[in-house]
């Protein structure tokens, strides 16, 4: 999945940003993990505390109570609908219009990755591509910088797959010679060289249906030296309920911060991984019957909130409210997300 912004952040990069682990070294023998962090609270990770957010620690007995009777409101459910691609993607331009984070996370890309790379040539593919919204920013910010760029998306729906190419190929201009193409299948469908510089997995790494798998295809597909970038979402208030409508919808729980931690756990692999702060302007979702409030709402719960019956609805609509803070009349949803950043030796 690939979200886009199409305003500018009016706030520092740096008030968002803090990096919680800086690098993971397992030693199986006593199975604990040493953290190297940035502040001077460094710890240990074992088996008793691997997730670093316990449920209970994030939610009020009352929140929980809502979220008891959503879950089993949708479990008596006898089907829950999917967001068509049409609806999916019309919600998505909406939802990412209205959240800081994506912007927040090129700021923190541009930064960490894409000026510590080579000038002369680089190959990057982006999983799960979608329209192309945020490559093309990627794009767009390596023109001038680089000579050379072979840029490679993967994306099954072929209505975003096609838009990816145009909005590709609107920024190979200027100087950089571009190679855009794209493959409309799912990641993993075939397999790659290790071609790539940089592979990204923005938002993507949920629908796949082996993640575990996907992520180690992706580590080998990596040049030596090449960095993979996966960026995630917490197990965290805006996505409780789009979990459970998950569960329903793809037969599985959703893959979040703490799965791809324990992955990269098992397998012994360095990571640095850095928590992003970002917000949701949800006003238009709690405020009004519009269109644009009802494609907000529709997407964080990933379902056309109408077809749900009223209570269910009136439950999801409080639980959103009880999460929620207000500023300057508006009404705000927390949007954090965790990036999480492997090179290959």
């Amino acid at each position: 999945m690939v979200i886009f912004f199409d305003f500018i952040s009016k706030f520092e990069p740096s008030q968002y940003i803090k990096n919680r682990v800086k690098t993971i070294k397992l030693d199986f023998s006593e199975n604990t993990s040493s953290i190297d962090n940035d502040d001077d609270n460094s710890f240990i990770l074992n088996s008793s505390n691997r997730r670093l957010n316990l449920t209970t620690d994030l939610y009020t007995s009352d929140q929980c109570t809502i979220i008891d009777s959503i879950d089993r409101s949708i479990g008596n459910l006898e089907q829950v609908h999917a967001l068509s691609n049409k609806d999916y993607a019309q919600c998505l331009e909406v939802f990412e219009a209205n959240s800081d984070q994506r912007f927040r996370i090129l700021d923190w890309l541009e930064e960490n990755i894409l000026t510590h790379m080579l000038k002369s040539s680089n190959s990057i593919l982006s999983v799960g591509c979608g329209a192309g919204a945020f490559d093309e920013h990627v794009l767009k910010y390596l023109n001038g910088r680089m000579e050379q760029v072979k840029y490679l998306g993967i994306e099954p729906n072929p209505l975003e797959a096609t838009e990816f190419l145009k909005r590709m190929q609107a920024q190979s201009v200027g100087q950089m010679a571009v190679d855009t193409s794209v493959l409309v299948e799912k990641f993993g469908e075939r397999s790659l060289d290790a071609a790539f510089d940089l592979i990204l997995f923005v938002h993507s790494i949920y629908y796949l249906d082996d993640r575990n798998e996907a992520i180690d295809a992706a580590l080998s597909a990596l040049k030596p030296g090449g960095v993979l970038i996966i960026v995630v979402a917490p197990d965290e208030s805006l996505n409780v309920i789009a979990n459970l409508i998950w569960q329903r919808q793809m037969g599985q729980k959703s893959f979040f911060s703490d799965d791809l931690r324990r992955h990269f756990d098992a397998r012994g692999i360095d990571y640095s991984e850095t928590r992003i702060a970002a917000n949701l302007d949800a006003t238009a979702g709690f405020n009004s019957t519009s269109q644009e409030g009802r494609d907000i709402i529709d997407f964080t719960v990933q379902t056309r909130m109408a077809l749900l019956p009223e209570p269910l609805q009136h439950d999801i609509s409080e639980f959103l409210l009880s999460t929620s803070k207000i500023e300057d009349g508006n009404t705000y949803l927390p949007h954090p997300v965790d990036v999480f950043c492997c090179r290959k030796g």
